[in-house]
């Protein structure tokens, strides 16, 4: 008998879980892989929806390649999220999926204003997924980012962000991958800043705008996205990260300084810099650089300051010597180091002060600080922001030329000897 009831248990257990409840048909879905968030009058928000087109994707048929555009983006304004998603409904003959975006773009009006009410229900409904990408358009608004996102190689301008996020680390260090769910983390968290990677769209004119001048002995200006000298290609452009402070944007980091935060977090893999050469500041040394080791830092509490020491070891490839000079030589080798050291510990050191004058601890040295204290509520208790503000941060770099390419030594071209 306890065999029998339990068979008829299985079985109508079985026919339960069988078949596909609430499923629909693919053109029965409207897929949407991007969303872009700005303020609009009256307190609303201006929700931008960037809409998969599987039939362009799939190509037509019987002919081969995609079959027109493969998305187009609809902007609706609402008071909320939720309300936007419902009136979604009143232009698009399908029902919206939510769970293949990729990204949230945030218009920089309304991230200055504060993104406490427009983010938080985004934890709450189960289609939206924390590995979600987001991102802040700097100079201008989420919907044009989206609109102008015109990718040359990948046929979704999801893809183009999802790929330029992903090679973050090995593209130079000049953007960063910044997750939702890490985001809302730091929104919440006692101690640490959130970031967000900032998004611009990029004239194309070739046109020099830098934000700032190089920091010597490095011979590179600084961006920001929609300041790049380009020219052809999207012009959508990842550069340089956004910083908050309880909830709101309160300033950007140029590409220079996002590297420098890259290397200090441990999610910097190489890049190059192109330095003075020691011996002829008229010329310039590429070098391709990556990190020895994890950054080590030492905290500590003096006379109620809190003091950070800061130990980086780097190491380098020398990719071209302009000067013709042997810098393979011990001596001379130790000179080139002595000035990479240098440029890191200023340019470092630099964007910590930076971020030091808004209060927003990006590098989030506040863990560091953590084992100082017996409970976790103690460390909640203090007043973490007044400490990083006047927080005595040094900076140590070590340099270490490893490689110097396919050559073994350097000797000037003839005639210039």
């Amino acid at each position: 008998m306890p065999r029998l009831i339990l068979g008829i248990f299985l079985l109508l257990t079985a026919l339960l879980l069988a078949g596909c409840n609430g499923s629909r048909e693919t053109d029965e879905i409207a897929y949407i892989t991007a969303v872009g968030i700005d303020s609009a009058p009256e307190g609303k928000i201006k929700v931008s929806y960037r809409i998969a087109q599987p039939a362009a994707l799939a190509g037509e048929a019987g002919k081969g390649g995609g079959g027109g555009r493969t998305t187009e983006v609809l902007g609706i304004v609402a008071p909320s999220l939720a309300i936007a998603r419902d009136e979604l409904g009143a232009s698009v003959a399908r029902v919206p999926n939510l769970a293949h975006i990729k990204a949230i773009v945030i218009g920089e009006d309304l991230a200055r204003q504060g993104l406490g009410d427009s983010l938080g229900p985004l934890m709450r409904f189960r289609e939206f997924r924390g590995s979600m990408f987001i991102l802040v358009a700097k100079g201008t608004t989420a919907e044009q980012v989206l609109r102008q996102n015109k990718p040359i190689i990948e046929k979704l301008p999801s893809r183009f962000v999802e790929g330029m996020m992903e090679n973050a680390s090995v593209t130079g260090g000049y953007h960063m991958q910044t997750f939702f769910h890490h985001f809302y983390l730091r929104l919440k968290a006692a101690g640490g800043a959130p970031i967000a990677t900032l998004i611009g769209v990029n004239p194309l004119t070739e046109e020099d705008q830098p934000s700032a001048g190089p920091t010597s002995p490095e011979k590179s200006y600084e961006y920001l996205p929609e300041k790049l000298p380009r020219t052809a290609g999207n012009p959508a452009t990842l550069l340089g990260v956004a910083i908050f402070y309880h909830g709101s944007m309160v300033g950007v980091l140029t590409d220079e300084e996002t590297r420098m935060l890259s290397i200090l977090v441990n999610e910097f893999e190489r890049g190059f810099i192109t330095i003075e050469d020691p011996l002829e500041p008229s010329r310039g040394i590429n070098v391709l650089m990556r990190p020895g080791s994890s950054p080590r830092i030492d905290t500590a509490f003096v006379d109620g300051r809190a003091v950070v020491r800061i130990h980086i070891l780097m190491e380098g490839e020398v990719t071209s010597i302009g000067s013709g000079i042997n810098y393979e030589d011990g001596e001379y080798r130790t000179l080139l180091e002595n000035q990479i050291s240098q440029l890191f510990e200023l340019e470092m050191t630099q964007m910590l002060r930076h971020t030091q004058e808004v209060n927003a601890d990006v590098a989030n040295l506040s863990k560091y600080f953590r084992p100082h204290f017996a409970r976790y509520q103690d460390f909640r208790s203090i007043d973490w922001d007044n400490l990083y503000s006047q927080m005595d941060i040094q900076v140590e770099v070590e340099t270490k030329i490893r490689r110097f390419g396919l050559m073994r030594n350097t000797a000037p071209l003839r005639g210039k000897e």
